[in-house]
């Protein structure tokens, strides 16, 4: 029955995803709205791994009071989750194509086709920059989720990128105009990081959460037999060599952790310094530009005054 919902819940994330995708070019939806969709979809999946792998949280159900997670329903749940990301890019994938091949082109043809009334109802498709980040930014944040588990997934993905950059380079030359409205620089500095940081946080979590609180696979897996993932590292670093423990160590104190901040702190500080001088030379070379286009413009009304009296004497 897990296994049932675990797919229904994949088949309507990735179902939500592809159909927006699809929708927000028509819709003309706001960029928040369509975070809010995309991040969203993966959110209600990755809630739902969550409920089945650990029964909810509760860990003195019956299915997960032996081994502390569902081993009945997911006897490897380290492989189950990195499956899910890799269908999650792999519909991405499917959808990117046939969105270009299904839909793009043969409104494009339908459009040279009927010059009429029904030509100008095709019309043309704009290229929407800002859904193209989101989509990169999405895409991302799924291979961030699924790379602990699916190792292979960095390397798929940019396979997929660079497949769909030159197949969107081809519709872009081809099938696309301008946007008509554009976004201020200001806008796309602040909101895509931001976004950016936003996915980084929501993988962040499931990743962590995995490490250091869900007991690994029993049956499968390189860390069967621990209690945690995590355990596997103390364990590690203690048969390295005394030299290279030392060393290790020495990053965990706060010896090392306090200069650190404080050398980061000072490098932030500078950083802030230095664009805050570089804006506002920009703003004093802006008001120079301002101040010289105005002399012109006063200097090109002298000289039509003086030319009108001359002509006048």
């Amino acid at each position: 029955m897990g296994r049932i919902v675990s797919t229904l819940h994949t088949g309507e994330s990735r179902h939500v995803v592809g159909t927006w995708s699809v929708l927000i070019p028509f819709l003309s939806l706001p960029l928040a709205r369509t975070v809010f969709l995309r991040l969203t979809s993966l959110l209600v999946l990755l809630i739902s791994l969550w409920n089945q792998i650990t029964c909810g949280g509760d860990a003195d159900a019956e299915e997960c009071k032996t081994c502390g997670y569902n081993y009945e329903e997911l006897p490897c749940w380290e492989t189950r989750l990195g499956q899910e990301m890799y269908k999650l890019l792999l519909f991405d994938l499917l959808t990117g194509l046939a969105v270009t091949l299904l839909i793009k082109f043969p409104r494009k043809l339908l459009c040279g086709l009927c010059p009429g009334a029904l030509g100008r109802f095709a019309g043309t498709l704009e290229f929407q920059v800002p859904d193209e980040v989101l989509g990169l930014i999405y895409a991302q944040t799924v291979v961030w989720v699924g790379s602990f588990f699916c190792p292979l997934l960095p390397l798929l993905n940019t396979a997929k990128f660079l497949l769909l950059f030159y197949l969107k380079k081809i519709t872009l030359f081809s099938t696309c105009s301008p946007a008509s409205r554009t976004f201020r620089a200001s806008t796309v500095n602040f909101f895509f990081p931001l976004v950016l940081l936003l996915g980084l946080a929501i993988s962040t979590v499931p990743v962590l959460y995995s490490i250091f609180l869900i007991p690994p696979s029993k049956l499968c897996g390189p860390f069967r037999g621990q209690s945690s993932i995590w355990a596997e590292i103390p364990e590690s670093i203690c048969k390295l060599p005394q030299t290279a423990q030392k060393f290790l160590f020495f990053l965990g104190t706060q010896a090392f952790a306090v200069p650190l901040l404080l050398i980061s702190s000072i490098l932030m500080a500078y950083t802030v310094a230095l664009a805050n001088s570089y804006g506002r030379l920009i703003s004093e070379l802006k008001r120079q530009i301002e101040t010289e286009a105005q002399n012109k413009v006063f200097l090109a009304q002298r000289a039509v005054a003086l030319s009108s009296a001359n002509r006048a004497l």
